[in-house]
C-alpha cells in the first residue's frame, strides 16, 4: 500500500480495509492462532477499549465518503463492512441498555401482560429479539469450541451476559476516549505465558 495510518489503535482493521479498497483480496486463514489472553481483567478491559476505539477510528475514516467506500468494495461488500462496524461497536454501546428495558418490564412492569395489539406487537418484538439474540450470539461458539477440543468448557457461555457488560463498558469508554485520547495505545503485554515457562523452579 506504500503507507497506513499510524494513528489508527487498531492499524490491522484499518490497514485490511485499505488493501481491500484497493483491489486486494483478504482472507482468514483456517487455522488456529494460539493467541495468548491478557492475564487480569484490567489488562482485558484496556485492550478491547483501544480495540474498539480503534474500529471507531476505522469507521470514521472509511465512512467520511460513502459514494467512494461503495464504488471501491462494490455494494455487497461494503453493506458487509458497515454491519461489521454496527456489530463491532454500536451494538456493544446500545445492547445492554436496551435488553435491560424489556427485563424490567418482564420482572417490574407489563411486559407479559400486554393491554392491547400494540402492546402484544411490541412485547412479541422484544421478546423475539431477545431470544434471537441469545441463540445467534451463542449457537455459533458451541461448534468452534467443539472443533477446538474445548467442549468442557460450555459451562463457561453462562457468563456471556456479563462479557457484554463488560465489551459495552469498553464501547462506551471507547467512546469518550476518542474524543478525549483519541491516540492513547493502551499496548497489551505479551509473552507471560512463556516468560512463565522460562522461569527457574524452586
Amino acid at each position: 500500500m506504500g503507507f497506513w495510518d499510524a494513528y489508527n489503535v487498531t492499524e490491522d482493521a484499518d490497514l485490511g480495509l485499505r488493501l481491500a479498497r484497493a483491489g486486494f483480496s483478504v482472507k482468514t486463514f483456517r487455522s488456529f492462532t494460539r493467541e495468548e489472553a491478557p492475564e487480569d481483567f484490567g489488562a482485558l478491559f484496556r485492550q478491547r477499549t483501544r480495540w474498539l476505539k480503534g474500529w471507531m477510528q476505522t469507521a470514521l475514516a472509511h465512512c467520511r465518503d460513502p459514494q467512494k467506500l461503495f464504488e471501491d468494495l462494490g455494494p455487497r461488500r461494503a453493506l458487509a463492512t458497515l454491519a461489521m462496524f454496527a456489530s463491532g461497536f454500536l451494538a456493544p454501546l446500545v445492547g445492554p441498555p436496551l435488553t435491560l428495558v424489556p427485563v424490567w418490564r418482564a420482572v417490574f412492569g407489563d411486559l407479559l401482560q400486554p393491554a392491547d395489539l400494540f402492546d402484544h406487537a411490541l412485547a412479541t418484538l422484544w421478546c423475539s429479539l431477545a431470544l434471537g439474540g441469545l441463540v445467534a450470539s451463542l449457537f455459533p461458539l458451541l461448534p468452534g469450541m467443539r472443533r477446538a477440543g474445548l467442549s468442557k468448557l460450555a459451562s463457561a457461555l453462562l457468563a456471556a451476559p456479563l462479557w457484554r457488560m463488560l465489551v459495552s463498558a469498553a464501547a462506551w469508554r471507547a467512546l469518550f476516549e476518542l474524543k478525549s485520547q483519541p491516540f492513547l495505545w493502551r499496548k497489551t503485554e505479551h509473552g507471560l505465558a512463556r516468560r512463565v515457562e522460562d522461569a527457574p523452579l524452586n
